[in-house]
């Protein structure tokens, strides 16, 4: 009784929608770190509309088309379909758009002009002076957003060709140089100046930049290996995986054995192994200190490389390079783990004792984290005046600011190893921050959002289209090539994957003063996402008091004054949970007073200031 009790005096915290709640009902959209619309252009794409859903996946992000073939994807970790089978095939979309639009020099310079960013292609110049260390995608980023505002942009980067990590990372078989070169060729066309094989603290020193320029962005990466602290494992024979992998996106030749061991686990590590796969290895072991379901690598990533016939062994950690007489590496002596975090999580691995083998090998590669390289500050009078923290440059979230005046930074070398489309976000903030400190700018972004009631008759094949990626090279074929590993869709099957969109921008919206409470609607909803409540179940200070106040003003009432059984008297709630709404209709098909409407919300945004 005394719990039946407890049930019926519980009060719902509840939420008066916005436009700005609206906004975060787009999943997918509110899950990018540029705020990229997935939802807007997967409507296009599945209605024939393709040029309209291009210039929404390009509009906010420079480098689409590398994010349709290699992004992380956030947006489908947060979307809403994940929770009703599984989630939307969003970067494979985007790539689909990409590549029908064209991923060739001229086609990226076309782009420049679908940009969301402030300002135009053809700026008056501000007479101002911004040096980019890095041609990576935040220095770029930066420089692109600053291109279009009049300042002048002077890129250095220390490698041959731009891109960073892109270029240098990223194995061919994940993404072709060609479509890093020509989406930065576009930034250059933009009016970016480019000193390639200039590296910052060798050719030229921080001082002699602050100098020259009015303020200075550091977007350089992580470019230095970790080191493995055990025996053996210091000698110049131990490949470290970052610098493997520039040598081989670069194209440069690189030998090894027949038998490769990497250590790490996580998304590097794979790429060392895979492409030591192609590079002739004959058995490619991984070992990593993690379960296989703690692993940090993409799930995909696992499995194609198992696929390829890459052996992992998981719960082991190193303990010791084994070598012959002559000092040739021939195993790595490995211990099993028996946690990896104390009572604190901490990470603090514990081995179990009198548990090591060695696994015999001629190839040993380091994959287990990146670092920054500081000589990037030799010779500068500042460098005590910069804090770091962790190994990477302290850097102020949302406006990358750096503790030395001028300087910004953003990337991996701000924040730590994260995904491309983040670092993306951090060249946006840092171009921001910099226009407001050196021109005092305060500029936001207008929504503007229109409200159009929709037939809630809606095909319902969206709801049991099945998921399906691109098809791939088959494992025995595509680990003996260089080959994209991932097919691209067809329009067919793009447009029927792009019909699996929730369209989380379409909502039921419930008139009250229509509503006979026949909870017709509670009934037919598949999902359970609605319910009635007595107004007196509602925490009328929730959502800063707003709740309050919708009550008071629909009913003309002062709802302070006022028992709870006055209240539940009064009339009645209807709540719904954005986590179980599919968006089906079903509820306004049902309504026989028509209380109950779907709605979609439009929107467009621009500058102010």
């Amino acid at each position: 009784m005394e719990d039946l009790e407890a049930v019926y005096r519980d009060v719902y915290d509840v939420v008066i929608p916005d436009l700005d709640y609206y906004l975060r009902q787009i999943d997918c959209r509110d899950g990018c770190p540029v705020n990229t619309d997935p939802r807007g252009y997967m409507i296009q794409l599945h209605a024939g509309n393709l040029l309209e859903g291009y210039k929404i996946a390009r509009g906010p992000n420079p480098f689409a088309s590398v994010c349709g073939i290699i992004c992380g994807a956030p947006c489908e970790m947060t979307c809403r379909r994940d929770r009703v089978d599984k989630t939307l095939t969003i970067r494979a979309q985007k790539r689909f758009l990409d590549q029908w639009w064209g991923l060739d020099k001229e086609a990226h310079i076309k782009s420049l002009e679908f940009s969301y960013a402030r300002g135009s292609t053809n700026p008056e110049p501000n007479g101002l002076k911004v040096a980019c260390i890095g041609a990576g995608v935040a220095s770029l980023t930066a420089a692109h957003d600053l291109l279009r505002l009049g300042y002048q942009v002077d890129v250095y980067e220390m490698m041959k060709k731009p891109g960073g990590m892109l270029y240098y990372g990223v194995p061919k078989y994940r993404l072709k140089n060609d479509v890093v070169v020509n989406e930065c060729f576009a930034i250059e066309h933009l009016g970016a100046k480019m000193f390639y094989e200039t590296k910052v603290g060798r050719d030229i020193t921080m001082s002699e930049l602050q100098e020259k320029y009015d303020a200075i962005f550091i977007g350089t990466g992580l470019w230095k290996s970790r080191d493995l602290p055990i025996p053996g494992a210091s000698e110049p024979d131990i490949i470290r995986g970052i610098e493997y992998l520039r040598v081989k996106c670069a194209e440069e030749a690189w030998k090894i054995g027949e038998t490769v061991v990497v250590v790490g686990g996580g998304n590097v590590a794979f790429d060392v192994s895979r492409t030591s796969v192609r590079n002739g290895a004959k058995k490619v072991v991984m070992v990593c200190l993690e379960a296989r379901d703690e692993q940090t690598a993409d799930e995909f990533e696992i499995e194609d490389g198992l696929e390829e016939g890459i052996e992992i062994i998981n719960r082991v950690g190193p303990k010791e390079v084994i070598r012959d007489e002559s000092g040739k590496v021939i195993g790595l002596k490995v211990q099993r783990v028996s946690k990896l975090f104390d009572h604190e999580g901490r990470f603090k691995p514990e081995f179990i004792k009198d548990s090591e083998l060695v696994i015999e090998c001629d190839t040993i590669a380091l994959a287990i984290g990146q670092s920054f390289e500081e000589s990037l500050f030799d010779g500068w009078d500042k460098k005590e005046d910069l804090i770091m923290e962790r190994g990477i440059i302290k850097t102020e979230r949302g406006t990358c600011r750096t503790s030395v005046e001028g300087i910004y930074a953003g990337g991996d070398v701000a924040f730590g190893a994260a995904l491309f489309i983040t670092a993306i976000r951090h060249g946006q903030e840092a171009a921001l921050s910099i226009d407001h400190d050196l021109r005092g700018t305060t500029p936001y972004k207008e929504v503007i959002a229109e409200w159009t009631e929709v037939n809630p008759m809606r095909d319902k094949t969206y709801l049991t289209t099945k998921w399906a990626l691109p098809t791939m090279q088959p494992a025995d074929v595509r680990k003996h090539n260089y080959n994209m590993v991932e097919n691209n869709y067809t329009y067919e099957e793009a447009s029927k994957q792009a019909n699996r969109c929730l369209q989380c921008h379409i909502n039921p919206v419930f008139d009250g003063t229509l509503c006979i409470k026949c909870n017709g609607c509670v009934d037919v909803c598949p999902t359970n996402c609605l319910k009635q409540i007595p107004v007196s179940k509602l925490n009328l200070e929730s959502n800063d008091g707003k709740v309050r106040r919708a009550v008071d003003n629909f009913y003309g009432i002062d709802s302070s004054a006022m028992s709870e059984e006055e209240l539940a008297s009064m009339g009645t709630a209807m709540l719904k949970d954005e986590d179980l709404c599919i968006r089906c209709g079903l509820c306004a098909e049902k309504c026989p007073t028509q209380a109950v409407t779907m709605d979609a919300m439009n929107y467009t945004i621009r500058w102010v200031g």
